[in-house]
């Protein structure tokens, strides 16, 4: 009796056991059929094809505009302004007078001077024939030749300094605007006229730091003025050292044909490349993503069906960031297929759709 009741017990728990797994069996399958019934969960992102190109470090500095035939002529002795030949402000000529001091004095001596060189060549000559006739020493001779030298030399002297109170343009230029009047009383050293010629050679002085290299003269510098014009000239020539005040070394730049551009003593930048270039790829900065691995990317390949992609990570190196841009110099060769805005959402293997412009995300707009 006991028997039966333990084998009755049995066949009702197995029942009961393959009552519930039927059930639970019949769940799973189920679920699995209507998973299969759903698609497969992909994303939608935008891309672009890379593409190779070149690309160095620069910086910008100031720079000054230097014009070669530009001059700031002074007076090198004190006097009254007897005659004046141009008024500040004017374009003047080759040798054209612009002040003559007062040069009386040194005419009436000059007068007494040539005199005294005519008495001493008279001198020197009698002296000579003395000698030749043997009434006189060659002391004598001596000191007739020294005298006469003496006499040339004061009015050379005198002649030096007149030529030294008649000031002249050295070339062909426009003068800086002014004040000079007939009589007026010039000191030693006091300015009497800028001379700029706008020459076809412009020339472009800048410091670059020494910790920022040394580029070599006749590489190509950038030159950007405010209105936004841009050049390019070689540096022509460097200072042999550097500015133990400022730790910088001088450089010029030379352009041709811009003398109606730019005006001596203005303002301009030069970009200057710090290192030679190298090959990058330019994307997008919201292309680059980061995690404890480092930086990377998200490659798109092709996947099963046609028009479909598959994500695929790709780690980069020698990342430079520019503006909303990345310049990216490791990792990525030209060709390449590369998620840009929506790349976030991207992982390992999942499906993705590209299209040419994601929606905008509505929180974006309230500016929340």
């Amino acid at each position: 009796m006991f028997v039966l009741r333990t084998a009755v017990l049995f066949i009702l728990l197995a029942a009961i056991v393959g009552s519930l797994g039927f059930v639970k069996y019949t769940q799973i399958s189920d679920a699995i059929a209507a998973g299969e019934a759903y698609p497969e969960h992909s994303e939608s992102v935008e891309a672009i094809t890379t593409e190779l190109s070149s690309f160095s470090r620069k910086i910008r500095l100031p720079g000054e505009v230097v014009l070669r035939d530009h001059v700031v002529l002074h007076s090198q002795h004190a006097g009254q302004i007897a005659r004046l030949g141009f008024q500040p402000g004017d374009v003047v000529e080759s040798g054209q007078l612009l002040v003559q001091l007062d040069i009386g004095m040194e005419n009436a001596q000059l007068i007494g001077a040539r005199a005294e060189v005519a008495l001493a060549r008279l001198g020197l000559e009698r002296a000579e024939k003395l000698l030749e006739s043997g009434s006189a020493n060659q002391a004598r001779l001596d000191q007739a030749r020294a005298t006469y030298d003496i006499a040339r030399s004061n009015v050379e002297v005198i002649e030096q300094t007149i030529e030294q109170k008649t000031i002249r343009a050295p070339f062909s230029g426009q003068t800086r605007p002014g004040q000079l009047t007939v009589g007026q009383y010039l000191t030693s050293g006091s300015e009497v006229a800028r001379i700029t010629d706008q020459h076809e050679i412009i020339w472009i002085d800048f410091r670059l730091p020494q910790f920022l290299g040394d580029p070599p003269v006749g590489a190509a510098i950038g030159v950007i003025a405010r209105s936004n014009e841009n050049w390019t000239g070689p540096i022509i020539s460097r200072d042999a050292g550097v500015s133990s005040d400022t730790r910088t070394r001088l450089y010029r730049v030379e352009l041709r044909g811009l003398e109606a551009a730019l005006s001596h003593g203005s303002f301009v930048e030069v970009e200057v490349a710090l290192d030679a270039p190298i090959p990058v790829v330019e994307l997008p900065s919201s292309a680059l993503q980061s995690d404890a691995y480092g930086q990377f990317v998200n490659l798109l390949v092709p996947g099963e069906q046609e028009g479909t992609f598959r994500a695929n990570r790709r780690d980069v190196t020698g990342v430079q960031y520019y503006g909303e841009r990345v310049l990216i110099s490791g990792g990525l060769e030209a060709g390449l297929l590369v998620a840009t805005d929506g790349a976030f959402k991207l992982y390992p293997g999942v499906l993705t759709n590209v299209v040419e412009d994601l929606p905008q995300d509505p929180q974006s707009d309230s500016g929340w």
